[in-house]
């Protein structure tokens, strides 16, 4: 397979995130960016514009908050989410 160079300027966020991922696989820098860049490129577009850092904040307020709901069975749950 035919490899290019590539030199692109990245948050000290996203690189905390990949050195955070090639720790946890034992991957080599160049291994993990180009299995996360792999990864990104299969996301559906529904998922790569999706706010998850956002959604995840508002959740831990809800639940800070008491605003939760625990189910006995599975049934009780989807017959909630069918309200």
């Amino acid at each position: 397979m035919a490899s290019r160079e590539l030199t692109i300027s990245l948050s000290d966020e996203i690189l905390k995130e990949i050195e955070s991922y090639k720790k946890s696989t034992n991957r080599s820098t160049e291994a993990a960016i180009a299995e996360l860049i792999k990864y990104a490129l299969t996301l559906p577009l529904h998922f790569r514009d999706f706010d998850w850092v956002q959604a995840e904040s508002e959740a831990d307020k809800e639940i800070a908050a008491g605003r939760i709901k625990s189910f006995d069975s599975i049934e009780e749950f989807l017959s909630d989410l069918n309200k």
